[in-house]
């Protein structure tokens, strides 16, 4: 095996390894959606979950709880969508990876592809976060707060 083969195969066994483990890191902590998983998504479902739980004790009109559950189903929706086209270029990476010769070039503009994705939908979660935390006035924002410490507290009392 010459050098620029061995270096092609090394490279693209570091490519390979590379999108499987940051698949199965992105997806170790369950789907998020509602038990406040990992990450954004984690934050923002878990956040309008316990705002949707605690709508009475804030003080919720019918009117912010349907736009807070819109938002939700939306979110939902746009990250089905997202995550059906971050694996549909994983499937073309792999495929690329399995050609002989391999088109390293090619291969690069893929995972720049996927990964400008996950970039888009990172923001998009940050940006449905920030229009959650906008459906709460300043005074229901002060008693969310104090509700989850008072629940974490609760927590830590039952813990010990």
């Amino acid at each position: 095996m010459n050098k620029k083969s061995l270096t092609v195969c090394g490279g693209a066994l570091l490519l390979f390894l590379a999108i499987s483990l940051s698949h199965a890191y992105a997806h170790h902590e369950g789907d998020g959606r509602g038990t406040g998983g990992g990450g954004f998504e984690g934050m923002f479902f878990g956040k309008a979950h316990f705002i949707l739980e605690k709508k009475q004790e804030l003080g919720l009109t019918e009117e912010k709880v349907a736009a807070i559950k819109n938002l939700k189903l939306e979110t939902k929706k746009m990250l089905i969508k997202q995550d059906a086209e971050i694996q549909i270029l994983s499937l073309d990476v792999m495929a690329k990876l399995h050609e002989d010769p391999m088109d390293v070039e090619a291969l690069s503009k893929l995972v720049a592809q996927k990964y400008e994705l996950k970039k888009t939908e990172a923001q998009s979660l940050v940006g449905a976060i920030a229009k959650l935390k906008g459906t709460l006035t300043k005074e229901q924002t002060e008693k969310l707060h104090q509700l989850w410490e008072e629940g974490e507290k609760r927590e830590h009392e039952e813990s010990h």
